[in-house]
C-alpha cells in the first residue's frame, strides 16, 4: 500500500491538475452599485493631489501695507476736507475775515459764517446766518451763500450785503450781479444799485436812491450822509450804537444833513451833528437817551 506522499510525487509533474483557491467574502447588505463606489472614491483617494498652501512672499506683504495706509489716508483727508471752519460774533462785535481765495467777509454783530476746509477744492460755499458783507474775488467756481433756511445767493464776483436773520431775508448788491434762490418762488438776478427782499413769502425787487444805498457803516466805519434829514441820521445812529435820540422843537425830517463822519464814541458823533446843525443835546444819566433841541 503507498502512502499518500508516494502518491503526492508520483503524480507531480508537467500535466498536474491546477490548485484550486476559494476566497471566502463574509456577508454584507451593501448593493453591487454601493460597493463599486466605494472602491472607486478608495482610488481616487489615493491619486488625489494634496492641498496646496500659498504664502505671500515679503514684496506682497509690502504691497499690502502700503495699500493700507493709502486707504486710511484718504479717509483721513475726506474726514478733515469736510470739517468745518466757523467764525462767529458776539453783541456789538464785528469781524472780518479773509477766505482761502482772496474773498473778504465782514460780519455784524451776532452774525456767524462757516465753511468747509475743502473750500477752493470742490467749489466756493459759505453758511451764515445774522448780516454779512462778502467782496468776493472771480474765480473759475461761482460763489454760493446758504442761510439756515437753505435761501441760495449767487455769485462769480461782486459786493452785496446780506441780512437773513429768521424770517428776515434781504440782500443789496454794490458791485456785480447776484442771483437769489429760494425753494417754491422764481430766481430773482441782482444788479449793482438793486436790492431784494423777502415779505410774506414774496420776493420785492427794487432799486434804490444813491442816498439810500450806501455801505454798511459797521463795514466803512464812518457814516455817509448825502442830503439825508436828519431823522434818517438819527435813525442809522441809534441803530448803529443802540441808543435812543429824541428831539424836541423842531421837525428832524425837515431838515437835512451832508457829511462823512467816523465811527468813534457816540459823543464825538453827536457833536459833529449838532455843531453843524446849530443844535445841542442833553444825555439821560445812564447814558441811553440822547435829546437833540
Amino acid at each position: 500500500m503507498k502512502r499518500n506522499s508516494d502518491i503526492d510525487r508520483n503524480n507531480s509533474g508537467p500535466h498536474e491538475n491546477p490548485v484550486e483557491f476559494i476566497i471566502s467574502v463574509p456577508p454584507s447588505n451593501r448593493t453591487k452599485e454601493q460597493a463599486w463606489d466605494m472602491l472607486m472614491q478608495a482610488i481616487e483617494g489615493k491619486h488625489a493631489e494634496p492641498a496646496r498652501v500659498v504664502t505671500f512672499q515679503p514684496h506682497y506683504k509690502w504691497l499690502l501695507a502700503a495699500a493700507s495706509v493709502i486707504i486710511l489716508m484718504l479717509v483721513g483727508s475726506l474726514f478733515i476736507l469736510n470739517t468745518e471752519y466757523r467764525f462767529e460774533t458776539m453783541q456789538a462785535q464785528t469781524l472780518e475775515h479773509t477766505l482761502p481765495d482772496g474773498s473778504v467777509v465782514h460780519l455784524n454783530a451776532s452774525s456767524w459764517i462757516s465753511y468747509k476746509k475743502s473750500y477752493g477744492w470742490f467749489g466756493r460755499k459759505v453758511r451764515m446766518e445774522g448780516e454779512a458783507y462778502f467782496k468776493v474775488k472771480s474765480g473759475k467756481d461761482r460763489f454760493v451763500v446758504t442761510d439756515t433756511q437753505n435761501q441760495q445767493v449767487v455769485v462769480t464776483g461782486t459786493e452785496f450785503n446780506l441780512i437773513s436773520r429768521g424770517n428776515t431775508f434781504e440782500l443789496k448788491c454794490f458791485e456785480g450781479t447776484v442771483k437769489v434762490s429760494i425753494s417754491g418762488i422764481e430766481p430773482v438776478s441782482v444788479k449793482k444799485g438793486e436790492s431784494v427782499t423777502k415779505t410774506d413769502g414774496v420776493l420785492i425787487h427794487s432799486k434804490q436812491s444813491v442816498n439810500d444805498f450806501t455801505k454798511p457803516v459797521w463795514v466803512t466805519h464812518e457814516f455817509v450822509f448825502e442830503e439825508q434829514s436828519l431823522s434818517k441820521v438819527f435813525q442809522q445812529i441809534s441803530s448803529f450804537y443802540n441808543i435812543q435820540i429824541r428831539t424836541e422843537g423842531f421837525d428832524p425830517a425837515s431838515r437835512y444833513f451832508s457829511g462823512t463822519v467816523p465811527t468813534g464814541k457816540v459823543v464825538d458823533v453827536l457833536d459833529v451833528i449838532s455843531l453843524s446843525m446849530g443844535l445841542s443835546y442833553t444825555i439821560n444819566p445812564d447814558s441811553t437817551v440822547y435829546t437833540f433841541r
